[in-house]
């Protein structure tokens, strides 16, 4: 053959195949799309072959479009096309567009890859779609996948998001091979979910019986979950069993910070401070001393805050911003105005005032120690006010009692066009509520969904029903109450009672005792709101009866009572 007749040689589909396959390797985008082009022009773009070629080329590329539109041109389509299609998806962030096209391949009656059913699981997982999750588990079962380790182990950590505990320790149970990453998931599932007993119990069955060596994972974990219980013992055992470790997590200093936390979370100060001092994998490095700050504002020792602070500045090593963040938490916590101070010269002194993180920060401290003038002195010194800024300030005025402030800012803040978010609304409707702004609150309540497709939560509900107690619309606060969300609370039907002992409205009243008598059927104070209510009403036998009904259930026992000529219930403590 000569090199002319070479040169007339038309490539054909493995041709074209072979091309765009090295060219994606090789990340040769350009040269890969030209091809992808001849490809179209002879026609053969839509072969199954060379389309599934050009749906990975394009996609690697960020070129999604064109891998939609070559699929959608496909007369065929196989499993690999498939998969490539919602792996491309969900690398590109399309979650939606991915699992809608999980959903058709299942309807075509392909199998999926296991990567790319994992890649489904997680993304289940990510965005919370429970139901979705559900019904993979059910689909992992029916395509035979219910054997393969991944997907397992990624069915396991969807659970523990979920929160749904039983269906992860069945699921881990009926198992047939726990590998170290099955125990891990089961272990960190544990402690997230608020059972750091369980999760210690898990990770000493694991050492005792399970032949497994514990994973990094595992490690920070149990010592996460030493530190919640105060169990300093355990937390030294794993100590020791890294200092005695031949591989590479003894050297881990993320292991070494931790352990440090868990002590000073367990409140061995002395044994904190000597392995900051002695051990080189954390000695200066202030990620360690932050994490001993982080144990003493969790354990509420505010005064070891600001003493390792010193500390920290003595050995000449700088805080960052999440010290500073820390430390302007406690001055907000515990209210102190002095040390407030202090640390604002400090983080002007070394430039961290221009730092919007910290000046949000320090305008939302100033206010909760009721100095919003200096609130605002910092918020009109930011250059870039986020929403974080606009709404700090706007929770400056709603604590401080300037509700017009509020409004009038939250205005401003429309016209510069930062879209407010779920605790914007949050600060408003507290200002409204401390104002007695009803009609104000409802509209905002309104506005949040309608104008900027926000769903109020349990938080802005209970603010507006505190909102219509104070004021006196009872029968609002009553229908905003039967609120799925909101039945369950106590302290809210509480509040409803004591609001309608407060302007007489029996009706509501009773409706609301009614709900507190089973939820605390023990809490003798529900009974004498509502007979307080029928003494002011004028009903004395009415109250007489619950009266007489609190000594058959023998709540009188701490307290007795009398009725006093102004019509009201006199109470007389016995203790």
């Amino acid at each position: 053959m000569t090199v002319g007749s070479f040169l007339e040689c038309e490539p054909d589909r493995h041709t074209f195949h072979l091309a765009v396959s090295a060219c994606t390797r090789l990340s040769e985008f350009e040269l890969g799309f030209m091809i992808g082009d001849r490809a179209r022009a002879r026609g053969v773009h839509s072969d199954l072959l060379v389309a599934t070629a050009l749906i990975d080329m394009y996609e690697k590329a960020g070129d999604l479009d064109s891998a939609r539109l070559v699929f959608d041109e496909m007369a065929v389509k196989d499993a690999v096309s498939w998969n490539a299609m919602i792996s491309g998806s969900l690398r590109a962030g399309l979650f939606l567009e991915a699992v809608e096209l999980f959903r058709k391949m299942n309807l075509c009656g392909l199998r999926m890859t296991e990567g790319s059913l994992v890649s489904v699981i997680s993304l289940c997982s990510d965005m919370a779609w429970f139901r979705n999750g559900e019904a993979l588990h059910a689909r992992v079962i029916v395509t035979g996948f219910d054997g393969y380790q991944f997907v397992l182990n990624s069915l396991l950590e969807m659970y523990g998001q979920f929160s749904r505990l039983d269906a992860a320790v069945k699921l881990f149970d009926r198992m047939a091979v726990k590998d170290s990453v099955s125990w891990s998931t089961m272990i960190g599932g544990y402690f997230k979910n608020g059972h750091p007993f369980e999760a210690l119990k898990i990770f000493w069955w694991l050492i005792l019986n399970a032949g497994i060596l514990p994973t990094r994972p595992m490690l920070l974990n149990a010592l996460l979950a030493c530190a919640s219980l105060g169990d300093w013992q355990t937390g030294k055992w794993i100590g020791k069993y890294l200092s005695e470790s031949s591989n590479e997590i003894a050297f881990d200093s993320t292991l070494k910070t931790t352990i440090i936390y868990m002590y000073a979370k367990c409140r061995k100060m002395e044994i904190t401070l000597d392995l900051l001092e002695s051990d080189t994998r954390v000695k200066g490095d202030v990620i360690a001393w932050n994490a001993v700050i982080k144990a003493c504002v969790e354990t509420g020792e505010f005064h070891q805050v600001f003493e390792l602070s010193l500390k920290m500045q003595r050995k000449g090593i700088l805080p960052d911003t999440a010290s500073f963040l820390m430390l302007l938490s406690v001055v907000s916590a515990a209210h102190l105005p002095r040390k407030g101070a202090e640390t604002h010269a400090f983080v002007i002194k070394i430039g961290f005032d221009l730092e919007r993180a910290i000046a949000n920060a320090l305008l939302d401290m100033y206010a909760q120690i009721g100095r919003p003038e200096d609130s605002y002195h910092i918020f009109n010194a930011i250059h870039e006010k986020d929403v974080i800024s606009w709404t700090s300030m706007i929770r400056a005025y709603a604590w401080n009692g300037n509700a017009t402030g509020a409004f009038d800012l939250f205005s401003l803040m429309k016209e510069k066009e930062t879209k407010p978010n779920h605790f914007t609304f949050l600060a408003l409707l507290s200002a409204c509520s401390h104002g007695g702004f009803v009609e104000k609150g409802t509209g905002l309540l309104a506005s949040m969904e309608n104008e900027y497709g926000l769903k109020p939560g349990i938080e802005h509900l209970a603010c507006m029903f505190d909102l219509f107690c104070r004021a006196g619309h009872v029968d609002e606060a009553y229908h905003l109450l039967k609120d799925v969300a909101l039945e369950s609370s106590a302290v809210l039907w509480g509040s409803l009672l004591s609001s309608c002992r407060l302007h007489g409205n029996l009706v509501i009243g009773k409706a609301a005792a009614s709900h507190l008598f089973l939820l605390e059927p023990r809490n003798a104070a529900n009974y004498l709101m509502l007979a307080d209510i029928y003494i002011f009403l004028g009903q004395r036998a009415d109250a007489n009866v619950l009266l007489r009904l609190l000594k058959e259930k023998g709540l009188e026992n701490r307290l007795s009572y009398s009725l006093s000529d102004g019509g009201q219930i006199g109470l007389l403590d016995n203790e």
